[in-house]
């Protein structure tokens, strides 16, 4: 129960976003806050999503029609098309992702400095900062 529960927060999710204009408001004070924490739960949401893929993928219980058909039916909804559960998660962690980095972007423009955005998201030097 715990997967079907996390996809039907990500559908509401997603229909709650595609509802609204997809702002995040950030200040100087909590910028890199938001930006650690969005970052963290994108990467957490990763690692759960590549440790579940093998687990989504459906087996044919038998050699009859029904079995041979529906796995590959299941497979694909679970995870070859492009709207399939897993495609699904992994577009909303590319969406937290690119979320983190708007959040580094715009500490530097309210002018903290590389190393200061690097060493919030747990970067070492200035990569990817």
């Amino acid at each position: 129960m715990e997967i079907a529960d996390a996809f039907q927060q990500v559908d509401q999710l997603n229909a709650t976003m595609a509802q609204t204009s997809g702002t995040f408001t950030v200040t100087p004070a909590n910028v890199l806050a938001a930006a650690k924490i969005i970052q963290s739960q994108a990467l957490a949401l990763q690692d759960k999503l590549d440790a579940a893929r093998f687990d989504l993928l459906v087996e044919a219980p038998g050699t009859d029609d029904v079995s041979t058909k529906i796995a590959p039916a299941w497979n694909d909804l679970l995870l070859h098309r492009d709207d399939s559960y897993a495609n699904r998660v992994q577009d909303y962690v590319s969406g937290l992702t690119k979320l983190a980095e708007a959040c580094a972007a715009s500490a530097k423009s309210y002018g903290y400095t590389d190393d200061q955005v690097a060493d919030a998201l747990g970067k070492k030097g200035t990569e990817g900062a």
